[in-house]
């Protein structure tokens, strides 16, 4: 199964709130670890805002996932992901979540 991970601050100030790249990055490997998972990847956008989803890390993210080469994404939080209620149904579409009901 391939499993990657995906994380993204939008401010250095992100860093100081517990939801650094590393911190991100850590919780995405012990879920995987709690899942038996082998996170082969993760991908990065730094410095990027949720307001869209034009990001490098995020076009990069789901094209890989269009062509079926990923079998799990795992995300610390779904805000993450996105923070427009619009682009929900593109995520709901496209991933199965246990956990964050998308």
């Amino acid at each position: 199964m391939k499993v990657i991970g995906y994380i993204r601050v939008s401010t250095d100030k992100q860093a100081d709130k517990g939801v650094s790249l590393e911190a991100q990055e850590a919780k995405i490997r012990a879920m995987a670890a709690v899942q038996d998972l082998e996170v082969s990847e993760i991908i990065v956008d730094g410095g990027e805002s949720a307001k869209s989803l034009s990001r490098p890390g995020m076009d990069r993210l789901l094209s890989i996932v269009d062509r079926g080469e990923v079998d799990c994404v795992i995300i610390c939080k779904a805000d993450r992901l996105t923070r427009s209620v619009k682009d929900l149904p593109r995520f709901s579409n496209v991933f199965k979540s246990e956990t964050s009901g998308l």
